[in-house]
């Protein structure tokens, strides 16, 4: 359903942040697109301090001010928008962790959902693949079913490329009637231009990494192509949501990550090993 974002998301709007970088990659020509930026309010929920990750960890290390780093960047794409500095909060829960810290995480997201009253919260994909992002989907979903907050329950979609599924974009198999899409064309040069702040991710940060977190392609794709949300609806919970194939859906899904990890850990040892070996020869 195509929709017009104002009139869709009125009053005050919550995103609530795994990494930074995540609420660009999904809400950045949404944030673009809504003319009253004071409206827009931001929670960061972890540190920072896992992305980019030592691929080989007994080798590769990141420096103890990553988590800082990534803060100002967060906060320079944030401004680029024309979204106030104080409506960025940030709770600095451990990255990677965020399923050990669900109790933190719950009791700072009532005290600042009570504090700022939104009419709508936004949240990751309930399917998405990485822990930080499910914790939070988790919590919200929680607090928003024991009636703690009631208003509109909005999932947005991070990792939505999953290589074993048949297309290969997790969104195609939603049943449509579930899904809004935003039209970002207007707003493609500012969403790009917002995802360039985050050096960290999008360049070799670090000497040993082989390839940057994001890279020139995946930025480009998710700045030209219009942003998906699928409306919470509590009577249709989990995999019910999809139209077509959810067993398949639930094993990759669970899959998918240890192959990526494993996948990743190989190629930078593969290369770093072929690199030893050409600078030794030369």
């Amino acid at each position: 359903m195509h929709i017009n974002p104002e009139e869709t998301f009125p009053g005050t709007i919550l995103i609530v942040v795994p990494h930074m970088d995540d609420e660009m990659l999904a809400c950045g020509g949404l944030m673009a697109l809504l003319p009253d930026k004071e409206r827009i309010h931001l929670i960061y929920t972890t540190d920072g301090m896992k992305s980019p990750a030592p691929i080989v960890p007994w080798r590769d290390v990141i420096t103890p001010d990553l988590g800082e780093t990534r803060i100002r960047e967060a906060q320079a794409a944030l401004r680029s928008l024309g979204i106030p500095a104080a409506n960025a909060h940030f709770l600095r829960l451990p990255e990677a962790r965020l399923q050990r810290h669900k109790a933190a995480l719950r009791r700072s997201l009532i005290e600042l959902i009570e504090r700022l009253q939104p009419a709508t919260i936004f949240m990751p994909f309930r399917y998405d693949r990485h822990p930080d992002h499910l914790a939070i989907n988790h919590v919200l979903t929680a607090v928003h079913n024991q009636n703690l907050w009631q208003g509109q329950l909005i999932e947005y979609f991070v990792y939505y490329r999953w290589r074993l599924l048949p297309g290969r974009d997790v969104r195609r198999y939603v049943e449509p009637q579930h899904l809004l899409e935003v039209n970002t064309e207007a707003v493609t040069a500012q969403k790009r231009e917002a995802l360039n702040y985050f050096r960290s991710q999008t360049t070799h940060f670090y000497p040993w990494q082989t390839r940057p977190i994001l890279t020139s392609v995946l930025l480009d794709e998710v700045s030209q192509t219009p942003e998906l949300f699928l409306r919470y609806d509590p009577k249709v919970r989990g995999a019910a949501v999809f139209s077509k194939a959810m067993s398949w859906i639930r094993l990759v899904h669970w899959a998918e990550p240890f192959l990526q990890k494993w996948k990743y850990l190989i190629s930078a040892s593969l290369r770093r090993a072929l690199g030893h070996r050409a600078n030794v020869t030369t």
